[in-house]
């Protein structure tokens, strides 16, 4: 009999971003990733397309033939909130620019990318938040170590194009919203872009479509700082 999996989702602890080439296959090499823990809020929302409707009357007015295609799925939304002007993200996921210091390289601010410049390949983003079994984080069998590891829903979203959002300066702590839509990527990598999606996805071909989610036990370290995307990712 196949253990439960029947779990709720809490919270959202931390978010992971790829640079993508213009064909979707994630950009190997140092400075193309992220992980960052600053994340508030993300949400996502569906597109939907809906099927075509025809409808033919008789010469009495009754109806003759009818017929609704299915609804489709066309790609999605997705808005999130962050609780630091962390100039590195930002210019990773909305193709602006990080402003370094000279001397040492360090970032010290960001600049927005201009009206004419080339549109951005976008990235993969993928997001953690705690599997909930009723009044605790879920453990199953199924994942991690024999049902001693607390489970996690990562959601993946393979290929999304941001902007940022209005900033709101006043008495208050700042928010930076970004928003950016989510498309189908039959090109991401089937083990993920970081080379550490678990095997069972792997064998499927990876998440190719707009969204998608699995359990898994592994979250990843929050970095103040660009991280590497591996060549083993195929």
């Amino acid at each position: 009999m196949a253990e439960p999996h029947c779990f709720g989702s809490l919270q959202v602890c931390a978010l992971r971003v790829a640079k993508l080439n213009a064909a979707g296959s994630p950009v190997t090499g140092a400075s193309n990733g992220y992980v960052s823990d600053a994340l508030v809020m993300a949400k996502v929302t569906t597109e939907i397309e809906e099927g075509d409707e025809f409808t033919l009357k008789n010469g009495c007015g009754s109806i003759c033939q009818t017929f609704k295609d299915c609804d489709r799925v066309k790609r999605v939304t997705v808005e999130m909130e962050l609780c630091q002007l962390d100039s590195e993200l930002l210019s990773l996921i909305t193709n602006g620019s990080n402003i370094t210091k000279i001397s040492s390289g360090d970032s010290i601010g960001y600049e927005l990318p201009e009206a004419n410049d080339v549109c951005s390949n976008g990235v993969s983003l993928e997001l953690w938040t705690k599997a909930w079994d009723g009044s605790a984080q879920a453990t199953p069998v199924s994942v991690g170590a024999g049902g001693l590891t607390p489970a996690y829903w990562h959601w993946v979203m393979p290929s999304v194009k941001f902007q940022i959002g209005d900033l709101t300066l006043e008495n208050e702590i700042l928010k930076v919203p970004v928003k950016g839509f989510g498309n189908a990527n039959p090109r991401i990598t089937a083990n993920g872009p970081f080379d550490d999606w678990p095997s069972d996805i792997v064998a499927r071909g990876g998440i190719t479509s707009s969204a998608g989610w699995f359990l898994d036990s592994v979250i990843p370290t929050a970095t103040c700082g660009f991280i590497n995307v591996p060549s083993a990712a195929s």
